[in-house]
């Protein structure tokens, strides 16, 4: 999987959990980690490790890196002053720069692992 492909996967429930938050004012089934920027963090980093098996020394690094994340996002998602158009930009904005934090955390062994693996699979809209 490459970068770009990354940062499909860490920005699928995001922006699935804004399009459904948006029209219904809740967090939909399955996206219980979008509850807060910890549950955020913590799942994004299970996952992470799940694929690549981190190390202890980077888990508290990229927990950081996810729960800075989380926080931001949910900052923009309670912004009234946005259009969706400019959430969904910001959003975007927040994923390239925690994609590239992540990466530069990994090991060349990780990314190559990331690198081979398939793309997620895409949503049914």
């Amino acid at each position: 999987m490459n970068r770009a492909a990354i940062l499909l996967l860490l920005a699928l429930p995001t922006l699935a959990f804004t399009a459904q938050a948006q029209s219904t004012g809740a967090t939909p089934p399955g996206h219980q980690m979008l509850a807060s920027p910890e549950a955020f963090a913590a799942g994004h980093l299970a996952a992470l490790d799940k694929q690549v098996g981190l190390s202890p020394e980077q888990k508290p690094k990229l927990q950081d890196v996810f729960l800075q994340e989380g926080k931001e996002l949910f900052a923009v998602f309670g912004d009234r002053s946005l259009s969706d158009a400019q959430k969904q930009a910001r959003i975007q904005q927040l994923h390239v720069a925690t994609q590239s934090k992540v990466w530069r955390l990994l090991t060349h062994e990780q990314r190559k692992q990331l690198s081979e693996s398939p793309a997620p699979p895409r949503p049914v809209t």
